[in-house]
């Protein structure tokens, strides 16, 4: 649309010129024609066209059209433009000449008692301002997207921070490091989201230091509880009330472990089929056989420990469960995969979800000789997600229970 716009202005613009031109020449022509006996009024004229029209204008009587002018093709929009101007101001015959070294144009118009040569600069028939705006306007415009992506960048930069920045927290790093930045709205945003991340990572903390007393205070009380038991006659009685204390040592010290190793662990960069390795290796000094199934090699940063420990109650939860146990490891797009299947009874679909609620166990017992304590489901996908990923269940083509674990990588 611009190109057509332009070149309709310039064809205009030229036009113009050349009529002009032509005019002037048909006027000196006409004015020499009525004095072509008279030598003095003939010098009058070409000196009154040479002052006024700015071109030079010389008759000679008795001369004809030159026949060594070069052929001009016609093929610029001078040539054309030219040629049609002359022809509808000038009656005789005519020809020019485009001098494109010198920046002249030669006319020569053959009268009937001789020729009138007229020479005259380029720039009185063609336009160079034109091409002259078009430069300007594209440098204008290169200058001004420039000068755009110049202050979308700057502006786009605090934006891909606070994203990096609600990354790292999603994946457990509370103190990743963001300035207020930007324009006012994004700054706005940022501040937000430190006063958010502040406020949670308070909450969690607060949460979690009172869990972490009630468990040193419970301690107390079932160390009492212990020397009773031990004093007691009555064995079955003795027997039900220690199992029901180990129990609860057990959850407790299960949690106070979960809570040390997510306070002091860093996050670290790791291969996970190493990891993946060293704990198909525990499990076996353990009496557990864990049979590896397509493992890539995979790195990502992680708390290593907590990891570890999440793999490790998925891994044992499918050993007790069932005979048969395999791991895999694959890599997706932005995810490790570690798949866990067993040939167990399986889970039902519609506990799915309930499984990972603390102490829910699907025999709904509280022994726990068959279910453990019901935290390892819990503890393993909050593991997962401090890390950025997440647990899913399905079912395995062994025929008992999938166990799908994503890391970002």
């Amino acid at each position: 649309l611009s190109y057509f716009f332009f070149e309709r202005h310039w064809q205009d613009v030229g036009r113009r010129l050349v009529i002009s031109v032509a005019g002037e020449i048909a006027h000196i022509s006409h004015q020499i024609n009525q004095v072509h006996s008279n030598q003095l009024k003939i010098d009058m004229v070409e000196i009154t066209g040479n002052n006024h029209f700015g071109a030079k204008f010389n008759y000679t009587a008795g001369q004809k059209l030159p026949n060594n002018l070069l052929p001009h093709s016609q093929e610029t929009r001078l040539d054309i433009a030219l040629s049609k101007s002359l022809k509808e101001r000038i009656k005789y015959p005519h020809t020019f000449q485009i001098k494109y070294i010198s920046r002249e144009v030669e006319i020569f118009v053959e009268l009937p008692r001789g020729m009138l040569s007229t020479t005259i600069p380029i720039k009185r028939i063609y336009s160079s301002t034109f091409y002259i705006f078009i430069a300007w306007m594209i440098t204008s415009s290169l200058i001004l997207l420039l000068i755009a992506v110049y202050f979308l960048r700057k502006q786009i930069s605090p934006l891909k921070t606070l994203s990096k920045a609600a990354d790292a927290f999603g994946k457990g790093d509370e103190f990743f490091p963001i300035k207020e930045r930007g324009s006012t709205e994004v700054r706005n945003l940022t501040r937000a989201f430190l006063d958010m991340r502040e406020r949670i990572r308070l909450y969690i903390e607060q949460r979690t230091e009172m869990l972490t007393g009630i468990s040193h205070d419970l301690r107390t009380p079932l160390t009492r509880m212990k020397l009773q038991i031990a004093m007691l006659n009555q064995k079955d009685a003795k027997d039900g009330l220690t199992e029901d204390v180990v129990q609860m040592e057990d959850m407790i010290e299960a949690y106070l472990s979960f809570i040390k190793e997510k306070e002091e662990e860093g996050i670290k960069k790791i291969d996970i089929s190493k990891l993946i390795g060293d704990i198909i290796l525990d499990a076996k000094r353990n009496g557990d056989i864990i049979r590896p199934n397509d493992i890539e090699l995979v790195e990502a940063e992680i708390r290593v420990g907590a990891v570890r420990r999440a793999i490790t109650n998925l891994t044992s939860n499918a050993c007790r469960e069932g005979k048969n146990t395999e791991i895999s490891l694959k890599r997706s797009s932005k995810h490790a995969l570690i798949i866990i299947d067993d040939d167990g009874p399986g889970i039902n679909q519609k506990d799915y979800d309930n499984v990972f609620k603390p102490f829910y166990r699907i025999e709904g017992s509280r022994n726990l000789l068959t279910g453990g304590l019901g935290l390892g489901m819990t503890i393993a996908r909050d593991i997962a997600r401090s890390n950025g990923g997440d647990i899913k269940l399905d079912e395995s083509p062994l025929g008992g229970l999938r166990v799908v674990l994503s890391i970002p990588i």
